[in-house]
């Protein structure tokens, strides 16, 4: 496997979370990337569990030295730079994100993505990607995989061209700043222009979904005002 310059890759049988793991690593890890065949106690945004059987991709990434008001924008930037992988690999793939942190193929989950910071200079980045199995039950969401797609990529392909494509994004975020991050991700964006619902802690919102502001946060029209969305579930169309 070829890796960006400068990165390390450990390899992992089996762990209970890449995040974990990287969050673990010794000061100077900057740029490391934990892969594992299988995890055992892998997670999803809010505490939830993600399925981790052998054959899909599970890594997450170290990064330091990240300011705390620029890690949000590595959200996008993983979406994208895992988009730009699967589009690489799997020509005609279609794949698009969705706010905040998914990726879908027909409108169904293929990968999904978890941030997290130790709230001081330190950013982990963990992905999961159905490479060839999806849980059928139990999810917010509908899911797929690659091979149910029918595309035959192996795990290794996918983090080689994954970790390019980051490499490529972290480089240019750094010198250029995020409003071309942004476009990239909107040019694959899930829903724009079509009805959402967000579910927030206390309610329901319903709208438009408007677009992002120069932060990411989700924009959605209500009723002719533009009210702005931090965080929350997020479902399309007549998925409530």
């Amino acid at each position: 496997m070829i890796l960006p310059q400068g990165w390390t890759l450990i390899k992992k049988d089996e762990t209970a979370s890449t995040n974990a793991d990287a969050k673990n690593l010794p000061s100077g890890s900057d740029r490391t990337a934990v892969v594992a065949d299988a995890q055992t106690g892998g997670r999803g945004r809010l505490g939830r569990p993600w399925v981790s059987p052998a054959g899909n991709l599970y890594v997450s990434i170290c990064l330091e030295k990240i300011p705390l008001a620029r890690a949000g924008m590595y959200s996008f930037l993983t979406a994208v730079s895992l988009a730009e992988a699967m589009e690489r690999l799997c020509p005609d793939i279609g794949v698009q994100c969705k706010w905040p942190n998914d990726l879908l193929v027909g409108g169904k989950k293929i990968s999904g993505i978890l941030l997290e910071t130790d709230g001081a200079d330190r950013l982990v980045a963990g992905v999961g990607v159905n490479i060839v199995s999806f849980p059928e039950t139990g999810m917010l969401y509908r899911a797929t995989s690659l091979r149910n797609e029918g595309y035959a990529v192996t795990r290794d392909q996918m983090l080689e061209s994954f970790l390019r494509s980051f490499a490529q994004r972290d480089t240019e975020l750094k010198s250029n700043g995020s409003a071309r991050l942004l476009d990239a991700w909107k040019e694959k964006a899930y829903g724009i222009g079509g009805p959402v619902t967000v579910n927030l802690p206390n309610r329901k919102m319903r709208g438009t979904f408007y677009g992002l502001d120069k932060d990411g946060c989700l924009l959605l029209n209500k009723d002719g005002e533009i009210v702005k969305i931090t965080a929350g579930d997020v479902f399309f169309g007549d998925q409530e």
